[in-house]
């Protein structure tokens, strides 16, 4: 049987930033709306950031966002705002995935001295792999900063709550959607009930 587009969802505006979606009919239907397959993409001024070939639980990634959502110390996130981007990439890298000492680059670095887990996450998870990417938040903007494994480092910058705003929406609606083809396939329409 030939995988079939179940459902599908754009969240955001792909110039901006936008989260998009595909559910997949792959070895049967799922019995449960959050076990769906698919693709996920993340859209950073309008070019995607991440793995967009990965077929995967479309979960694994939305919830990758959602941890990015909370909030780690909003006093570092702060003062990683002003940072170039490839300093906060290896900061933030390291004191999620680090050893013990920093790597010699970052020796010196006044943030160094705050606890590692008061750093935002990075990004991680199957539809991610081989990007290094974290949001970091000032008092009016987001920056989402991002490295691609052989890339360079770049970086997005919305509104403050932009990206809460989008992968919240996001969830939600693949929620629905998922929710609803699943009840679908499981109860088909000669079944339902009155």
């Amino acid at each position: 049987m030939k995988p079939q587009i179940m459902f599908s969802s754009r969240i955001g505006d792909r110039r901006i930033f936008a989260v998009e979606f595909e559910g997949i009919e792959f070895n049967g239907l799922p019995r449960a709306w959050n076990e769906w397959w698919g693709y996920l993409w993340l859209w950073a001024e309008g070019r995607v950031v991440g793995s967009p070939d990965e077929f995967e639980m479309v979960m694994c990634g939305i919830d990758s966002l959602i941890e990015l959502v909370q909030e780690r110390e909003p006093a570092i996130s702060n003062l990683l705002f002003s940072r170039p981007a490839s300093e906060v990439l290896d900061l933030v890298q390291w004191a999620r995935y680090g050893e013990d000492d920093p790597p010699d680059r970052l020796v010196g670095n006044s943030l160094l001295s705050f606890p590692r887990k008061g750093f935002p996450w990075p990004l991680d998870g199957p539809f991610f792999d081989g990007l290094e990417a974290t949001l970091v938040r000032g008092d009016l903007e987001e920056r989402f900063v991002f490295r691609q494994e052989g890339s360079q480092t770049g970086e997005a910058r919305w509104p403050a709550g932009t990206f809460k705003s989008v992968v919240l929406q996001a969830r939600e609606r693949f929620q629905k959607l998922a929710s609803g083809a699943t009840r679908a396939a499981l109860d088909p329409p000669g079944n339902q009930r009155q």
